[in-house]
């Protein structure tokens, strides 16, 4: 189970591996000029949030966007393993499965799955609202587990607001980018 508590995430920005219509195994790889400038574009959302503590994923771009969005918040940082993207193959059997990969048995989506639990759970356990910047793989696996309503696969530097809605039903909403107060679609 996931902790319930809000919090926000964002994927990192564009790397030139990202322009692949194929999903390839990345190696720790950076952000390209117009990664970067997404995360520039989306740092005036970010810093208009009430968040605490950022939860990053070791892995360079998320490391680099997390560096751009965040420049002006005061807030605590984190590095968590768990939040590390899935390989090629954990992508392509998770997302062949779909909404029922959270509950396979099947190797290496069940595992992967269970680490994207666990990151998400050590994020949120630190004082909040949270700031997950992690990958378009963390999200997927994340929004199949809590059965969100929501585009699972998302961009590149979208910044998305989770919150419990009555019953405690996951909701998550996607900042518009170019306010400058976040406001939801």
């Amino acid at each position: 189970m996931i902790i319930k508590k809000e919090f926000y995430f964002i994927r990192h920005g564009q790397t030139d591996q990202n322009l692949s219509p194929l999903k390839l195994d990345h190696s720790d790889i950076p952000l390209n000029m117009t990664g970067r400038q997404q995360a520039i574009g989306v740092k005036g959302i970010i810093a208009s949030l009430p968040i605490q503590t950022i939860c990053c994923s070791p892995l360079r771009r998320a490391k680099e966007t997390k560096e751009l969005v965040a420049s002006s918040l005061s807030a605590q940082y984190f590095e968590v393993a768990n939040l590390s993207e899935c390989s090629a193959q954990e992508w392509k059997e998770m997302t062949t499965i779909g909404k029922e990969a959270y509950l396979s048995h099947q190797e290496p989506v069940k595992s992967f799955m269970q680490r994207v639990v666990k990151g998400v759970n050590e994020a949120l356990s630190q004082p909040g609202p949270v700031l997950i910047v992690a990958h378009g793989g963390i999200h997927w696996a994340m929004c199949c587990y809590m059965n969100v309503e929501h585009e699972w696969a998302i961009g590149n530097c979208i910044p998305v607001h989770f919150t419990l809605g009555e019953g405690g039903q996951w909701r998550a909403k996607k900042l518009v980018v170019g306010h400058s107060n976040a406001e939801f679609r």
